[in-house]
């Protein structure tokens, strides 16, 4: 029951993370359009538009990267070097939750450092385009709350399925990509 619990809030905040994230990937995309435009057509672009379309850039990206936390898309080494382990399902587990664990470390630790960051940011701004750097600054812990967030539920997740006799939640297979 609390594992429906769980998958029902991790999805949830993924829905409103791509929204957020493709809202911004649409700002984004204006901003570019209008920056061509100004600079190609009338010869006299809009001088805050490249700085602009640069923070928005860094703010999908993590928002991005957070949602491939969610879905397990993130970096992990296979020590099993593709081999089933057949030595009991407890070292499979194991074996399975490292790298979430690693990630969920990780996210911990960039989100108080981001936080810092984000506090120095507060005290400037951008050159061209008066942004305080606080809201671009902002990105790296939203990532990084995000990221944890979704490692925890993954992992409480698997530690639900492993206690009641089942393997980790399936790993989406690798893409062709």
């Amino acid at each position: 029951m609390r594992s429906s619990w769980i998958e029902t809030g991790l999805n949830g905040l993924a829905f409103v993370n791509g929204l957020v994230a493709t809202v911004l990937f649409a700002a984004l995309t204006l901003v570019v359009a209008l920056q061509v435009f100004t600079r190609f057509v009338l010869h006299d672009p809009f001088i805050w538009s490249e700085e602009a379309a640069r923070f928005l850039f860094f703010w999908v990206v993590l928002l991005g990267a957070a949602m491939s936390v969610k879905d397990r898309r993130h970096f992990v080494i296979d020590v099993t070097m593709g081999r089933e382990v057949t030595r009991g399902r407890t070292l499979r587990f194991l074996f399975d939750i490292v790298p979430g664990l690693c990630v969920l470390g990780f996210s911990l630790l960039l989100l108080v450092e981001g936080i810092g960051y984000t506090e120095v940011g507060l005290l400037r701004i951008g050159t061209n385009s008066r942004i305080n750097m606080a809201l671009v600054y902002g990105a790296i812990p939203v990532f990084a709350a995000l990221s944890a967030v979704y490692s925890a539920g993954r992992l409480l997740l698997d530690c639900a399925a492993f206690l009641e006799g089942r393997g980790a939640a399936p790993r989406p297979l690798p893409s062709a990509d």
